[in-house]
């Protein structure tokens, strides 16, 4: 299940553009996986910033919509031609730092900026696209989702993990 909704953008800064971010790899299995659907791509994951650098009081501000215990923070950058193809979310490291089960956790995706052409974002096999900075989707722990970059603007997203 997932739901689709909207917070008030209380952020005005832009710094977010000159973050250090380090690009993530898919794990093994995920690689082959998708190369055996067809994705030949080079990157196949955006760059993170996460909350073990310092964040903006602004994403607290945001991440306070949200009734979730033990909150995590990503600010997420998307390229032109990254791709997120469709998966479901580990947790792994989130479940064992909080010792709890993966049926507690949600993520939520805040997008920081109004959506561009070539941005695209999937949930649960729904496209969505049009977004205005502030609107959000969280899910449960098990629902697939995608997302990829084939504008010519980087894509920004906040990502806030916690349980129930």
């Amino acid at each position: 299940m997932y739901l689709l909704g909207s917070v008030n953008k209380t952020w005005s800064d832009t710094f977010y553009k000159n973050l250090k971010f380090v690009k993530q790899s898919p794990s093994n299995k995920e690689l082959l996986e998708w190369r055996k659907q067809g994705y030949m791509h080079t990157s196949m994951t955006g760059s993170m910033y996460d909350n073990s650098n310092t964040m903006p009081n602004w994403v607290y501000e945001i991440s306070s919509n949200f009734n979730l215990k033990n909150k995590t923070y990503t600010i997420y950058k998307m390229d032109t031609l990254e791709i997120m193809p469709a998966h479901i979310d580990h947790f792994t490291r989130y479940c064992e730092i909080f010792k709890i089960p993966k049926n507690k956790v949600k993520r939520a995706v805040v997008f920081l900026e109004d959506w561009r052409p070539g941005h695209y974002f999937e949930v649960n096999k729904k496209g969505i696209v049009n977004w205005k900075a502030g609107d959000y989707c969280i899910w449960e722990n098990y629902v697939e989702h995608a997302a990829s970059n084939i504008g010519v603007e980087p894509r920004y997203t906040l990502q806030i993990t916690g349980h129930v």
